[in-house]
């Protein structure tokens, strides 16, 4: 009876702990959400000096010029909000010391494409497009300097040598510039139309385009699959028909029961012909 007791009270106490916390995790959601949503009404500094892309921007802007520096920014990114006068003043200061640069900034929530087409995975992103000689494919760079003015200058000016482009300086064949980037920057653009229209569940999108590409081909390969079959069936019952015959087709290599089978004749070898054709063999050597 005791130890009903303890394991009662036990099992309230555990109880009540769980529903605590779960109150209290609720609770901090709920704050981190609504954080969240006062940021992302906060507007990035803006600059007279930067470019605000969108995609035919983007897209008239590296077949025109042969040095561009782009970032990546959303407005409800923290870490973008603080480094942004940074990056202004080093706009302001390339547009008078290295007038050839052209300094731009896209909202990755508003222009899937590039965010798609760059495989942007952190934020604040910076890249750095430059073509070596015209007509060559622009080589795309993932800025590792520091993110102040007079590195960003000093990296635009002649450090930007110490990173490799995005494919390597032998294998420019697919990069963001070129058609793996628009591909990939197309499928962006699906995945959001697709997410928005179909996706009532708390998925993040690629998560629910892979779910629904992979139940697209299940459902494709069972359908194939009956398809064929019953286009087969129907292409027997038609040359039958067509023959006026009541012969059932074969499937496959099934045993036709309604023909008679024939045994292959089997050739008798005659006694002693191997033993004349060894000797002979040993005669010829002879």
């Amino acid at each position: 009876m005791k130890i009903a007791q303890v394991f009662s009270a036990a099992l309230a106490v555990c109880t009540a702990g769980m529903w605590q916390a779960q109150a209290s995790s609720t609770q901090y959601s709920g704050e981190l959400e609504a954080e969240t949503a006062a940021k992302s009404k906060q507007l990035v500094p803006k600059s007279d000096a930067v470019i605000e892309l969108d995609k035919h921007a983007y897209l008239e802007l590296i077949k025109t010029r042969d040095n561009v520096v782009i970032e990546f920014y959303a407005n409800w990114c923290t870490a973008c909000h603080g480094l942004a006068p940074e990056f202004n003043a080093f706009a302001e200061a390339a547009r008078k010391q290295y007038p050839d640069v052209v300094v731009a900034r896209a909202n990755i929530e508003q222009v899937e494409y590039l965010s798609s087409s760059f495989m942007v995975s952190i934020l604040p992103e910076l890249v750095f497009i430059r073509r070596p000689m015209p007509g060559m494919t622009p080589e795309v760079r993932h800025i590792s300097a520091e993110f102040t003015a007079q590195a960003l200058l000093a990296y635009v000016g002649g450090g930007f040598v110490d990173d490799v482009p995005i494919g390597g300086y032998s294998s420019l064949w697919c990069t963001p510039t070129n058609m793996c980037g628009h591909v990939g920057g197309l499928l962006g653009e699906l995945v959001v139309v697709v997410d928005h229209k179909f996706n009532p569940f708390d998925i993040p999108p690629w998560s629910f385009m892979a779910i629904l590409v992979s139940v697209m081909y299940l459902v494709g390969q069972i359908g194939s699959g009956y398809l064929a079959r019953w286009l087969r069936r129907w292409y027997h019952a038609k040359i039958s028909e067509d023959e006026h015959t009541s012969v059932k087709p074969v499937m496959y290599d099934e045993y036709r029961s309604d023909t008679v089978q024939t045994p292959k004749p089997v050739t008798k070898s005659q006694p002693g012909s191997a033993t004349k054709r060894a000797k002979s063999k040993r005669s010829k050597k002879a």
